[in-house]
C-alpha cells in the first residue's frame, strides 16, 4: 500500500476521574461495586481509552496480562534451537492460559477479538460495560492503546535533492572494494581471517526485499541455487502486499537495509550470511506482533506449519515509533527473541538531536539500539540520544548512517541516511562475530558484551556520560576486527559428502541437518554432493531427508583443521501420480485456474487455465490431502482426498465474487475505471476529490474484490478542507430481484478519526433518502449485506454512497462489487490472456480490456494477465494503456467455456 501522507495521529484526552461510573449516587452493594470498579479502571486502564470511551462509546482495547512465559527451559538449553523450540512451546503455553478467562469473558459478551502468542495479548473493541468486566478479571493486568509504529524513514542524503524514499539513487554500484561503513566497521580485516558470515540466518522486520537482487540473490536461504527458489519459512508477505508467490519490496527501505547486513560487491557486512525476511513493516502493531512470532517461528508462505528450528540468529528492526515513548506490548516479542536465542538489533531512531529522544522498541534495555555517525565519525544531527528507561545507556552503540550505499529494488543501488542504515551495520558485525566464534550464538549477553567492551570510544557529553559510554555514541562505534579477536576462538574443520538413493543414483535438493554444539543445514546440488569449507568441530547428529524419499539419519565428528566426510543413502519411495481437473462447482462448470498441492506444501501443481487438469506426485503410502485454491476471486479454498481429486467442483464463497455470477437487476465491479454509465458522483465537499474509479494514487484495491474499485479518500487531500461526496446509482428494479438484498465489497478504515460512510435509497427519484447501512469504525476487506425487503415492491430504486470526513482529514472507503439480487450464473463465458508491449515482451500492468458492446472490462494486474467475463458469440476486445497505442484483439466466447486472447501493445512514439 501507498499511502499519499504520512502523519501520527494522537489522541489528547486527559482521563476523567470516574468518567465510566454513572453520575447518580449508587448505595449499599451497588455502590461498593461501582467504587470497584471505578478503581479497577483507574489502577489497570489508559487514560486516554478511558476518555474515548466516554466520548464515543466504544474503544480498542488491548489486554496485558500477569505472569510471564516460563523460559527456563529454553534459556537454559545448550544450542540456539533447542531455546528456540522451547521458548515458543513456552510463549504459546503461557498465552492459553494467561487468556483463557478474557477469552471466556468475549465470547460471552459476543464480542469480537484478536488473540496473539508472541506477546500474550488481546486486541478487541470494547464498551463502557464490557471494559468493567474485563477489569474485574484477576488475570488482565494492563489495558492499553495500540502504539502507533513505523519505518524509521531514511533522511535525504545531504548535499542531494530528495529522492523517491529518502534516497538518493545510481543505475549501477559506483565503490571501492567496501563501501566507506563497511571498512569504517572493520569488516574486510575479518574477511581476511576467512569469516564472512557463513551458517549465520540474518533476518529483517521491514518492508520486504528483492530476493533476486544482484546483491542479495546469492545469500537467500530461499534461492536453490539451481535457478529455482524456496520461498516456504525464508519469507512472510504478511501484507499480502507482493503479486504472485514471489517476495517484494514496496518501499525499497527493507532491500536497502538487507543489503547492507548481507550485500556481495561490498555493501554488506557478511556477504556469505544467509538472510530470510518478513514485510511487517509497518502498518499496525497487528502486523508487527505477527511479523515477530514469525521470526521465533518461520512458517510456509501461507503462514502454516511454523517451525522455530528455521529461526535466524539475528534481525534487525529499522522501525519504531516517531515519538519517543515505551510500548509494554512489543516488550513481550522481545522476550521471546531472547529466549529463543535471537539477538534484536533496533535502530535508535531519527528523532535527534535532542537528549531523551530514543524510539521504543529501542529504548528497551534488553535490545542493542543503534545510532548513526557520518564518515567523519561525527553523530548525526537526526540520530535519536538518550537516556533510556531508568536512566540506561541508550544507545548502545553507533554505526555508519549517513551516505550508505546498499541495495535498492529494481536491480538498483543508492544511498541513504539514517539510523535504519546504521542498525544493519550492527546486524552484520554480530553475524561475523557469531560465525568467527560460533559459541556465541543463542547468548545475547556474551554477543552484547563482545560487541559493546570491542566498541571505538568516542567523547559526547551532550547527553551525560564520557568518552567510554555516553547516550550519544553509546559504548563507542561498533568494531567488529576487533569484536572477533576479543571473541572465544572457533575450531573448524571440512566437512563434505553424497547423498544417493538405494540404486547408487546422486540425489539432488536433498536436505542435510547437522546437530551439535550448533545446527547447520545444507542441500545437495544437481551430482547430491554438499560441502561445508568451514564448520565448527564437533560431534553432529544428521539427519538426511527429501521429500519422496525415506529419511536415513546417522553422526559424524568434524576435528579441528581436518577434513571429515559423511555420505548417505536415502530410499526413493513407491508413489503414485494424482491427476484431475479442477472446475467451478457454482452452476458455470468451466475449468478453474487453481494451484493444488500438498497439506505441507511438499508437492504442487497448477492446473492448465483453460482444461483445469493439473497432475502432481505423492508417495503412495500416506495420508497426504491435497489444498486446493483458486486463482480467480470468489471462490472457497478446499481440502480434498488424493482418492476423490480425479474432479474438483470448487464452491463458490460468500459475497458472490466470482467471476460469471451475479445479478441482472444491478451488477456492478467497476472494471470501466470510470463513472457507470447512468451513475451519477457528486462532490459535496471543498477539495476536488470525489468519488474516483482509476485509482489515481496507486493504493490498489483493498476491497475483497478485484481490479477496479470505487474510492473515496480523504487522506489524499488537503487537511484543512472538507472531503464529503456521494455516489448515485443508475434507478433499478428492485421487484425483479429474486432476493432484495444489497451487497458490496468494502474497506472502510478511520481508525478513530472522524470520518463515516453511509449507504441511502430512494425510491421517488432522489427526492427523498432513507439510510440503510451505515458506519463510522474501521471495516476492513469485508462483504457488506443489506436486507431491501421494505422496498421490494418498488420499480425505482437508487442508492446513494456518502462519505464525508467531516472536515477532519482522515482516511478512505472502497467500495466493489455492487449487486442487487441474488447469486446467479450469468450467460457468457471467460476470456483470459496476458497483454505484453510488442517490442520487449515485457508484461503491461493496468492495461483496461473492454468488450464495448457488453460493456464488460477487465484490468490486468502486474503480470499482465486479466480474466474478463462476457457475453458469448465473436468479441472485439479493444485493449489500452497509458503511454501505447489502442489494439483489438478477436475472442470466439463460448458459454460456460474459458477463451484466450493475449494482446501486443505498440509503445506511442
Amino acid at each position: 500500500m501507498t499511502v499519499a501522507q504520512r502523519r501520527s495521529r494522537r489522541i489528547l484526552a486527559a482521563a476523567l476521574a470516574g468518567a465510566l461510573v454513572p453520575a447518580a449516587v449508587a448505595s449499599g452493594a451497588a455502590a461498593q461495586e461501582a467504587e470497584t470498579t471505578e478503581a479497577l479502571i483507574a489502577e489497570k486502564v489508559a487514560p486516554d481509552i478511558v476518555a474515548e470511551i466516554g466520548d464515543a462509546g466504544d474503544a480498542e482495547l488491548w489486554l496485558l496480562f500477569t505472569g510471564a512465559p516460563d523460559y527456563d527451559a529454553a534459556l537454559a538449553a545448550d544450542t540456539k534451537e533447542q531455546k528456540g523450540a522451547a521458548a515458543v512451546a513456552a510463549a504459546k503455553a503461557y498465552a492459553e492460559t494467561s487468556q483463557q478467562e478474557a477469552v471466556a469473558a468475549l465470547e460471552a459478551a459476543g464480542a469480537d477479538y484478536e488473540t496473539y502468542w508472541g506477546a500474550s495479548t488481546i486486541k478487541v473493541r470494547a464498551d463502557e460495560d464490557l471494559l468493567a468486566d474485563l477489569v474485574a478479571l484477576d488475570t488482565v493486568e494492563q489495558i492499553v492503546a495500540a502504539p502507533e509504529y513505523g519505518m524509521i524513514e531514511p533522511v535525504a542524503p545531504g548535499g542531494k535533492e530528495e529522492a523517491t524514499g529518502g534516497f538518493q539513487t545510481w543505475d549501477a554500484v559506483q565503490t571501492a572494494a567496501a563501501e566507506w561503513g563497511v571498512a569504517d566497521v572493520g569488516a574486510p580485516e575479518v574477511w581476511e581471517d576467512g569469516f564472512t558470515g557463513e551458517g549465520i540466518v540474518v533476518a529483517n522486520i521491514d518492508t520486504g526485499v528483492q530476493f533476486d537482487h544482484p546483491a542479495l540473490a546469492d545469500s537467500y536461504r530461499g534461492n536453490n541455487g539451481d535457478g529455482t527458489y524456496t520461498h516456504d519459512y525464508n519469507f512472510y508477505d504478511i501484507q499480502d502486499a507482493c503479486v504472485g508467490d514471489d517476495p517484494c519490496d514496496s518501499d525499497g527501505h527493507g532491500t536497502h537495509t538487507m543489503g547492507t547486513m548481507v550485500g556481495n560487491d561490498g555493501i554488506g557486512v557478511a556477504p556469505d550470511a544467509e538472510w530470510i525476511a518478513v514485510n511487517g513493516c509497518c502498518p499496525s502493531i497487528e502486523t508487527l506482533i505477527e511479523a515477530g512470532q514469525w521470526i521465533a517461528a518461520p512458517t510456509d508462505s501461507e503462514g502454516r506449519n511454523p517451525d522455530p528450528l528455521k529461526a535466524p540468529h539475528v534481525v534487525n528492526n529499522s522501525w519504531g515509533t516517531t515519538l519517543p515513548g515505551y510500548d509494554p506490548i512489543y516488550a513481550e516479542v522481545v522476550e521471546l527473541w531472547h529466549a529463543s536465542g535471537i539477538i534484536p538489533v533496533f535502530a535508535a531512531g531519527n528523532n535527534g538531536d535532542a537528549c531523551l529522544t530514543m524510539s521504543t522498541p529501542g529504548v528497551y534495555e534488553n535490545v542493542i539500539a543503534v545510532g548513526a555517525y557520518d564518515e567523519n565519525h561525527e553523530i548525526a544531527d537526526f540520530s535519536s540520544r538518550g537516556h533510556g528507561l531508568n536512566g540506561t545507556l541508550k544507545p548502545d552503540l553507533s554505526a555508519p548512517g549517513v551516505e550508505v550505499l546498499s541495495a535498492l529494488p529494481g536491480d538498483e543501488y543508492g544511498t541513504g541516511d539514517g539510523t535504519s542504515m546504521a542498525a544493519p551495520h550492527v546486524a552484520g558485525a554480530i553475524a561475523l562475530l557469531m560465525s568467527a566464534s560460533p559459541t556465541l550464538e543463542g547468548d545475547y549477553e556474551a554477543v552484547y558484551e563482545t560487541v559493546t567492551g570491542t566498541a571505538v570510544d568516542t567523547a559526547d557529553d551532550q547527553c551525560t556520560g564520557d568518552k567510554e559510554a555516553n547516550n550519544v555514541y553509546g559504548h563507542g562505534r561498533v568494531d567488529v576486527e576487533d569484536a572477533v579477536d576479543e571473541a572465544p576462538a572457533g575450531k573448524f574443520g571440512s566437512l563434505s559428502g553424497t547423498v544417493t538413493d538405494q540404486h547408487g543414483d546422486p540425489v539432488a535438493g536433498a536436505r542435510l541437518v547437522f546437530e551439535g554444539g550448533v545446527v547447520r543445514e545444507t542441500a545437495t546440488n544437481a551430482d547430491g554432493e554438499y560441502a561445508f569449507e568451514r564448520i565448527p568441530a564437533g560431534r553432529y547428529r544428521v539427519t538426511v531427508s527429501k521429500f519422496l524419499y525415506g529419511e536415513a539419519t546417522g553422526t559424524v565428528r568434524v576435528n579441528r583443521n581436518a577434513a571429515a566426510v559423511f555420505d548417505a543413502e536415502i530410499e526413493l519411495l513407491e508413489t503414485r501420480t494424482v491427476a484431475g481437473r479442477v472446475v467451478d462447482g457454482g452452476g458455470q462448470g468451466w475449468p478453474l485456474d487453481a494451484t493444488v498441492e500438498t497439506a505441507g506444501g511438499e508437492a504442487a501443481a497448477e492446473t492448465d487455465s483453460f482444461t483445469g487438469e493439473y497432475s502432481l506426485v505423492i508417495p503412495a503410502e500416506g495420508d497426504w490431502p491435497l489444498t486446493v485454491e483458486t486463482d480467480y476471486p470468489g471462490y472457497e479454498a478446499l481440502t480434498v482426498d488424493p482418492d476423490d481429486a480425479a474432479l474438483v467442483e470448487v464452491p463458490l464463497a460468500a459475497g458472490c465474487l466470482a467471476p460469471g455470477y451475479g445479478s441482472d437487476v444491478l451488477d456492478e465491479r467497476f472494471e470501466s475505471l470510470a463513472a457507470p454509465a447512468g451513475w451519477e458522483v457528486v462532490n459535496n465537499g471543498e477539495d476536488e476529490f470525489p468519488w474516483v474509479f482509476d485509482d489515481p494514487w496507486g493504493y490498489g484495491n483493498m476491497t475483497p474484490g478485484s481490479g477496479g474499485y470505487a474510492e473515496a479518500n480523504s487522506d489524499a487531500s488537503e487537511i484543512e478542507l472538507l472531503t464529503d461526496t456521494d455516489m448515485i446509482t443508475a434507478p433499478f428494479d428492485l421487484s425483479a430481484a429474486s432476493e432484495p438484498t444489497l451487497s458490496f465489497a468494502n474497506f472502510f478504515v478511520d481508525d478513530g478519526i472522524g470520518s463515516e460512510a453511509e449507504v441511502l435509497l430512494s425510491a421517488d427519484g432522489g427526492a427523498t433518502w432513507e439510510q440503510v447501512w451505515y458506519t463510522n469504525e474501521d471495516l476492513e476487506a469485508t462483504v457488506e449485506t443489506v436486507d431491501l425487503s421494505a422496498w421490494a415492491d418498488q420499480t425505482a430504486v437508487q442508492l446513494k454512497f456518502h462519505f464525508t470526513d467531516n472536515a477532519t482529514w482522515a482516511y478512505w472507503w472502497m467500495v466493489d462489487n455492487v449487486r442487487v439480487g441474488g447469486c446467479d450464473a450469468l450467460d457468457g463465458g471467460l476470456v483470459r490472456g496476458t497483454v505484453t508491449d510488442a517490442a520487449t515482451g515485457d508484461p503491461v500492468a493496468g492495461a483496461r480490456v473492454l468488450d464495448a458492446a457488453s460493456g464488460q472490462a477487465a484490468v490486468t494486474g502486474a503480470d499482465g494477465e486479466y480474466v474478463l467475463f462476457t457475453d458469448p458469440g465473436d468479441r472485439a476486445l479493444e485493449v489500452s494503456a497509458d503511454g501505447y497505442a489502442t489494439a483489438t484483439v478477436d475472442a470466439a466466447v463460448a458459454d460456460g467455456e474459458v477463451t484466450g486472447a493475449d494482446a501486443e501493445l505498440e509503445a506511442e512514439s
